[in-house]
C-alpha cells in the first residue's frame, strides 16, 4: 500500500514540474508610432548611422504598412548599405502607395543597375520618371546613359549624359561631377580618350581633392 502511494504522488509532480518548465510568452508593446519611428531614423540617418536608421524604418513599416514616407527612406538607406533586395522592395512598396512618383521610378532603376540586373525594365522606369516628373529629367538622363552604358548603347549613352551635364543646375556639384565621370566612362567605351579626359577634368574642377594632411617632420 506504501509503495502504491508513492507513485500516485510521483505522478501527480510531473505535470506541476514540468508546467514551471515552460517559457513564458512576453508580448513587447511599442511605444512609438510609425511617424515617431520616422523621426528618429532621420536624426540616426543625418548622423550617417545608417544601420540604425534603416531599423527605425523597418519599425515604422511594421507599424503602418502605408506609411509611403517610411518605405521611401527604408529604401534609400537599404540602397547606401548596398542591401539592394531590401532596397528593391521597399521602393517597390512606395510605387504601389505613389505610382506615379517620377523619383520612385528613378531610384528603383538605380537598384537594378547596381546590381546589373532588368537593365531593360530600368530604362523603362527612367523613361516613366521623365514623363512623370520632367522637372527632375537632367537627373534622370545621367541615370538612363548609365543603363544605355550597361546595354552597350554607347552613341544613346553619350547623348543622354551630355544631355545630363548640360542641364544639371551648377548649385549641385555633387550630383554634376557624378555625372561628368559618367561620361567620361561613355566616352571611353566609344574609344574617344580626349573627351573622356575632358570630361574628368570637369569633374576634377568641381570636385577638387581633398588636400593631404600636413606631414610632422620629427
Amino acid at each position: 500500500m506504501h509503495q502504491r502511494n508513492y507513485f500516485i504522488v510521483l505522478f501527480l509532480l510531473v505535470p506541476l514540474f514540468s508546467g514551471c518548465s515552460l517559457p513564458k510568452i512576453i508580448v513587447l508593446h511599442d511605444p512609438l508610432s510609425a511617424d515617431e519611428h520616422v523621426r528618429l531614423g532621420g536624426i540616426y540617418d543625418a548622423q550617417g548611422k545608417l544601420e540604425l536608421a534603416r531599423d527605425q524604418y523597418r519599425a515604422a513599416v511594421r507599424q503602418d504598412k502605408k506609411h509611403l514616407r517610411a518605405w521611401t527612406l527604408l529604401g534609400d538607406s537599404a540602397f547606401g548599405l548596398k542591401e539592394y533586395g531590401e532596397a528593391e522592395k521597399a521602393y517597390e512598396k512606395a510605387l504601389d502607395l505613389e505610382p506615379k512618383n517620377g523619383d520612385l521610378h528613378n531610384n528603383l532603376a538605380w537598384v537594378y543597375v547596381q546590381q546589373d540586373r532588368k537593365l531593360g525594365k530600368a530604362q523603362d522606369l527612367v523613361m516613366a520618371a521623365m514623363e512623370l516628373t520632367p522637372d527632375h529629367r537632367p537627373y534622370y538622363l545621367d541615370t538612363l546613359g548609365v543603363i544605355q552604358l550597361k546595354l552597350g548603347k554607347i552613341p544613346d549613352a553619350i547623348a543622354s549624359l551630355q544631355g545630363s551635364t548640360e542641364t544639371i543646375p551648377r548649385n549641385q556639384p555633387d550630383l554634376l561631377a557624378e555625372a561628368y565621370q559618367h561620361l567620361a566612362d561613355a566616352y571611353r567605351a566609344a574609344g574617344d580618350i580626349p573627351a573622356a579626359d575632358d570630361a574628368l577634368e570637369r569633374q576634377r574642377q568641381l570636385k577638387p581633392p581633398a588636400p593631404k594632411e600636413p606631414v610632422l617632420q620629427p
